[in-house]
């Protein structure tokens, strides 16, 4: 029975008078609910636990990630004499292990945490020397827990966009064409994560961006940059402005796909949409005080800062409809080279809302792999030969693009003008000539082919060869990368190297005169080409 507030225990014992014995059982159900409030109020009050602390070391910044079971109010301040970052966790407790950080090249020296009253916990990073700290909440999202990250930005980096213009740099006649590479998520980031859970994208990423690097190294006229060159986060935001810093003539972001069912297959590159664009102009003039949003090129920059709305609302969306036409244009161009080396799931360059793509003044694409979600794909996209095959037909598309589409001054140009030949290598195609034991679906494998590729290229009417007949291997690449150097760091094996880059233990061996397995801390190692 129900009463109005206030009047319950009057209207109660007016009843228990009448209705003998109906307080009695009132008094019961209440003492029956009183746990029942209390575990309530006990669920309410649960500490957030602290589950697990990692560590990164990006080019310049540290960044520190605590694993939450659930979200968590902080607040973070610094200390001198000696410098410390404390980081106060309302309604909180740590069960995390504080040892066995790597605090290798970065400036801290320890993570301690104490109670700071019965309700709340109080972490202190200590540090080697000042930092320009900066922090944010993420919220759980089905492949990660809820964390608070802090990254520690070296002195002299800003964890915002630089306010100050990068100096000009000098225009040669002839300068290289830069191509700004980045690979997609990283450290404490996966990325989207494999049929097996076992294959991440952060990692997939980075192998053929690297690859992509390796093979502009030994192009003429081309200067890559690599926007991550390891396993740490990079700010959504700062990767554009990388790019721009190193005076990127394009801007190419390699990631892989995951999807709800394991059919999903296939490539698709993406540019900004146009919608999205006039979006993201609006918010740039509207910012435009605030921020060191630039237009120009290699002879100069331009601020927004300095040029009224209306005149800078012009500008960028002229800048931003020829970025969009020319990302559009060189993804067609990344498309054709890849039709012979993997499936295409778009064959037209897609339009997407993507922060990385937002540069009104650098061609921008977004390169989807694959479907780490198909099993088959995210075995191939695992293999170097495959990553290889995949960084050799992008390569080429982007060389075609800027052979059709050369900046001014820069080498290329000089050799369109001058009747230079394209020069891309020989990656269209290499000859195989069958041996003893060959069979049509081996060699096609090795190569990373479908035999149905295979069959059309050599106009094969069945999967019959012969010993000596010389088979068309399309988009096969023949170049030689540099070799990689490791470092190697506390903890680790060099069958552990070996397997993280996919290279045989005795080629790593050999590579590097080691006559046993025995490595030291420091020790700088040789990679092989796998």
């Amino acid at each position: 029975m129900i009463f109005p507030d206030g009047l319950c225990w009057a209207a109660c014992q007016t009843m228990s008078r009448t209705v003998p014995g109906l307080l009695r059982v009132m008094r019961a159900g209440l003492k029956g609910l009183l746990p029942l409030a209390l575990l309530f109020v006990s669920g309410v009050s649960q500490a957030a636990d602290v589950q697990d602390i990692r560590l990164w070391r990006a080019p310049d910044y540290t960044r520190i990630v605590f694993d939450l079971n659930e979200q968590v109010q902080y607040s973070l301040f610094t200390l001198e004499n000696p410098h410390r970052i404390v980081v106060d966790l309302s309604g909180s407790q740590v069960s995390a292990s504080l040892s066995g950080f790597d605090f290798k090249d970065s400036p801290v020296t320890g993570i301690r945490s104490a109670p700071r009253n019965t309700h709340d916990v109080r972490v202190v990073i200590d540090l080697a020397n000042q930092v320009n700290p900066s922090s944010f909440t993420l919220a759980a999202n089905g492949e990660a827990k809820d964390r608070l990250v802090v990254d520690l930005y070296d002195v002299g980096r800003a964890p915002a966009v630089a306010e100050t213009l990068p100096a000009p740099v000098a225009v040669n006649s002839q300068r290289d064409i830069i191509v700004a590479i980045d690979a997609g998520h990283g450290g404490e980031d996966p990325g989207a994560l494999g049929y097996d859970r076992r294959i991440r994208e952060k990692d997939v990423a980075l192998a053929i961006a690297r690859a992509i690097y390796q093979r502009l190294l030994s192009a003429p006229g081309y200067k890559p940059v690599l926007i991550r060159d390891g396993d740490y986060s990079v700010q959504l935001q700062r990767r554009p402005q990388i790019a721009r810093q190193n005076r990127a003539d394009i801007f190419l972001s390699i990631h892989a796909d995951s999807y709800s069912t394991a059919r999903a297959e296939g490539v698709t590159i993406y540019a900004l949409s146009e919608r999205i664009a006039e979006d993201e102009n609006s918010r740039r003039v509207t910012e435009k005080e605030n921020s060191a949003d630039l237009l120009g090129g290699v002879a100069g920059d331009t601020s927004l800062r300095n040029i009224e709305d209306d005149l800078a609302r012009t500008l960028l969306d002229l800048s931003m409809a020829w970025s969009i036409e020319q990302s559009t244009t060189v993804g067609s161009y990344i498309l054709g080279s890849l039709r012979n080396v993997a499936t295409l799931r778009r064959d037209k360059t897609q339009q997407g809302n993507l922060w990385v793509l937002r540069s009104p003044d650098i061609p921008s694409v977004l390169i989807e792999t694959g479907y780490l979600s198909n099993p088959e794909e995210a075995r191939k996209l695992n293999t170097s030969a495959y990553q290889r095959r995949l960084a050799d037909g992008i390569v080429q598309g982007v060389m075609r693009y800027f052979y059709e589409h050369p900046p001014e001054d820069t080498l290329i140009a000089w050799q369109k003008e001058n009747g230079v030949e394209l020069q891309t290598g020989n990656l269209m195609s290499a000859i195989y000539t069958v041996k003893r034991g060959d069979s049509l679906s081996e060699i096609a494998e090795a190569h990373g082919v479908s035999m149905r590729v295979l069959r059309e290229e050599n106009q094969l009417k069945s999967d019959v060869i012969r010993v000596g007949q010389k088979l068309n291997i399309p988009g096969a690449g023949s170049f030689t990368p540099e070799p990689v150097e490791h470092k190697i760091v506390r903890g680790e094996t060099l069958s552990g190297i070996a397997e993280r880059y996919r290279v045989s233990l005795s080629s790593l061996r050999a590579a590097n005169n080691l006559r046993n397995d025995v490595i030291m801390v420091g020790q700088v190692l040789k990679i092989p080409a796998p």
